[in-house]
């Protein structure tokens, strides 16, 4: 999608989950949102393993190696001031869809082998990074295919009751490939609480994946996205030369 489609805006952040977060990474750095009323709230699209969830079953799992992910072994370990706020660790190919515009699993879904999750999550927004590892470059790649095919497909998706969510996205110069992506809730032209924002970028057969979702009512935009991009370029170098990645 043409860039014209992300409008910029000026941002005011406030850290959720106190100072000491902010020097670990943007990745953490929650926009500060005020709860909605119950009617409008957002249902947080699910991030842990599921039982039903499709990948390569017949497959050995790969554990994602713990150098990878120390910086998230390490992150975890930071206190959170606030009690409905924690860290949720996920380790396993079994966890549900991210940027699955149209619903549900994706067909590549089923060539998943290892991943690894952190996320931060509160009752009412979430924050992660998930490592995705596919059998193959080449199904790493259908991955990247279908999430591009379901923007262009459903970039204005009926959810039901009156009720749309609308996606902007954006290409990166970023690993092998990547892209920025948005999406806001609307009822007719007004928004409602619901975003999610992120980037998803692939290097040889894997997905990184930096997401947020919560209850915004202002539609995403590149500059606020910016943030995750800059995190993910140096993964991007590391996971290139990476002997399990090739």
């Amino acid at each position: 999608m043409s860039p014209k489609g992300w409008r910029s805006r000026r941002v005011i952040i406030t850290v959720a989950v106190g100072a000491a977060v902010v020097g670990v990474s943007a990745l953490f750095i929650v926009l500060g949102i005020r709860y909605p009323p119950a009617a409008d709230v957002a249902v947080l699209p699910p991030i842990m393993p599921t039982a039903d969830a499709p990948y390569a079953s017949s497959e050995p799992q790969f554990r994602i190696p713990a150098a990878f992910t120390a910086a998230d072994d390490a992150r975890a370990q930071i206190p959170l001031s606030q009690p409905e706020v924690h860290w949720a660790f996920a380790d396993g190919p079994n966890l549900p869809p991210l940027v699955s515009p149209c619903g549900g699993y994706l067909p590549s879904d089923g060539a998943r082998v290892g991943a690894h999750q952190l996320a931060l999550v509160s009752p009412m927004a979430v924050k992660l990074r998930r490592v995705v590892l596919y059998r193959d470059v080449a199904s790493a790649r259908q991955a990247m295919d279908e999430r591009r095919s379901g923007l262009l497909q459903c970039a204005h998706h009926d959810d039901g009751n009156g009720t749309a969510t609308v996606w902007n996205w954006q290409s990166l110069q970023i690993g092998d490939e990547a892209m920025a992506v948005g999406s806001q809730r609307y009822r007719g032209s007004n928004s409602l609480p619901g975003h999610q924002r992120g980037v998803v970028m692939r290097q040889g057969r894997t997905l990184v994946t930096y997401f947020d979702s919560g209850q915004s009512r202002v539609p995403p935009t590149i500059d606020e996205i910016g943030p995750y991009a800059k995190v993910a370029k140096p993964v991007a170098t590391e996971l290139a030369s990476a002997s399990w990645n090739q």
